[in-house]
């Protein structure tokens, strides 16, 4: 038997639709030629993956478990009046109260005030006042302030350059 012949009766062989002549040439065919063995089992593999599965698993307790899920959902635990007061009013209640506080806290922190009346800036010395002073005065946003724009139309001469 040849290859060519071979490969067109896979098919018939995984089905069992040969005579036992065709059989016996197959399987001697398939024992000498590695290339139509590999073919062969890849075909039949992949022939036994597309088959459909019967053999399904039992799961332990599967029909106690729906069983006891439809009854919780038959009889709620709760009543309606505990499930409506806890999500109706309880809920925006912790949620409003968690909110006011939030603000005040913030509003604490962004007061900055300082106990008796005192002014922060006057519990500096005079030491620290002439840093700030210096560093205030070197630190601009822009070369403007440092160098205005006269400046940069007025020549050495002190005319205006054109």
């Amino acid at each position: 038997m040849k290859c060519k012949d071979l490969k067109n009766i896979i098919p018939n062989y995984i089905a069992n639709e040969l005579s036992e002549k065709q059989i016996l040439e197959f399987n001697n065919h398939i024992n000498s030629c590695e290339d139509c063995k590999r073919v062969f089992n890849k075909l039949k593999n992949t022939l036994d993956l597309l088959k459909p599965r019967t053999d399904i698993e039992e799961q332990a307790f599967y029909f106690t478990r729906l069983k006891q899920k439809m009854e919780n959902r038959a009889n709620p635990r709760e009543s309606i009046f505990v499930n409506l007061l806890s999500r109706k009013i309880v809920q925006p209640m912790i949620y409003l109260s968690s909110l006011i506080i939030a603000v005040y806290i913030g509003i604490l922190i962004g007061s900055s005030t300082v106990p008796n009346g005192q002014n922060q800036i006057s519990d500096l010395n005079d030491d620290e006042k002439n840093y700030i002073k210096t560093y205030t005065e070197y630190q601009y946003l822009n070369d403007f302030e440092i160098e205005t724009i006269e400046n940069l139309l007025i020549d050495e001469d002190g005319l205006i350059k054109e």
